[in-house]
């Protein structure tokens, strides 16, 4: 990929814009290491990144080294992602962020993806106004929930007992009962405040029945009474549920089903990412629940 010279103000600079190379991780990972009062996941990530297929990880260079970096990913012929767009605090408040995401843009559509999305913290206000500068659109609030799982835990209502075990019972489905938990979710208010999303990790893009079918071929696909839910451990040990359906009066059954669940494959955090609506937030702001809320943001290409 050429690389793109793009000239700066005050002070003047040209920081090329090329493919992130594997010498650059240690300079990315000194000026990334405190993004977050706990570190940051970039420099874990960056090997990854640089591997993964259908990918682009751009930095750009001032004086010979990365002054910021940004990753873009198709995750589907038509849908890219955007993340872990970061930027060395001496060359800050000079557009860097905003040079990257077009670029990553540009890259996307050239790609043939017709959107690019990408997500942040609702409290993180300089990201909030540097995507609305690039006429990125919010698509959905959601809340990324986690919480310990122990066998000796407190029960979900916080009153010091141990934990009962849930009235409901999630069993795994097979993969021709995807189409029943589609059509539940179809036009529901999950699939309404989600906008059709799901995510992957930290990526969101639209569901599909295969995305289904496929979880429940690797037995990922659970139902209960209460709802349906794709869950299963993820990479780091964790129980994810990355896709929900239930229903207001349901959701704290459905929570406590899926505490068991996760306490049956012996994992030590159940972490959840759902649509930000008003009674899955009540369900969740329970003790032992640590709640997150993100954005996630989309801009046609």
């Amino acid at each position: 990929m050429p690389c793109l010279l793009i000239s700066l103000s005050s002070p003047a600079v040209e920081p090329v814009l090329r493919p992130a190379r594997p010498e650059d991780k240690a300079a990315i990972a000194a000026f990334t290491q405190d993004t977050f009062s706990w570190g940051d996941y970039v420099e874990g990530a960056f090997d990854r990144w640089l591997a993964g297929p259908n990918s682009l990880t751009v930095v750009a260079e001032i004086a010979g080294q990365a002054a910021a970096v940004a990753r873009g990913a198709l995750l589907s012929p038509t849908e890219a992602w955007s993340q872990g767009l970061r930027v060395h605090p001496d060359w800050r408040r000079r557009r860097l962020g905003a040079t990257l995401l077009e670029h990553l843009a540009a890259w996307a559509a050239s790609a043939g993806a017709r959107v690019m999305r990408l997500s942040t913290e609702e409290w993180n206000r300089p990201a909030l106004s540097l995507f609305a500068s690039l006429e990125f659109r919010p698509v959905g609030s959601w809340l990324a929930a986690e919480r310990t799982i122990a066998a000796g835990s407190p029960s979900l209502g916080g009153n010091g007992a141990r934990r009962a075990r849930a009235r409901q019972r999630l069993t795994p489905v097979a993969a021709a009962d995807a189409d029943v938990a589609m059509l539940a979710w179809a036009g529901g208010p999950l699939e309404l405040a989600a906008h059709g999303l799901f995510p992957t990790a930290w990526a969101w893009r639209r569901l599909t029945l295969s995305d289904l079918e496929a979880a429940a071929r690797r037995r990922a696909l659970w139902h209960a009474p209460a709802g349906w839910a794709l869950a299963e451990t993820a990479q780091d040990g964790d129980f994810e549920v990355s896709w929900l359906c239930t229903y207001p009066d349901e959701a704290p059954a459905m929570l406590h089903a899926l505490a068991d669940l996760a306490l049956g494959a012996g994992v030590e955090c159940l972490e959840l990412k759902v649509p930000a609506l008003d009674w899955l937030r009540s369900a969740l702001e329970q003790p032992g629940w640590e709640l997150h809320p993100v954005r996630v943001f989309a801009r046609a290409l």
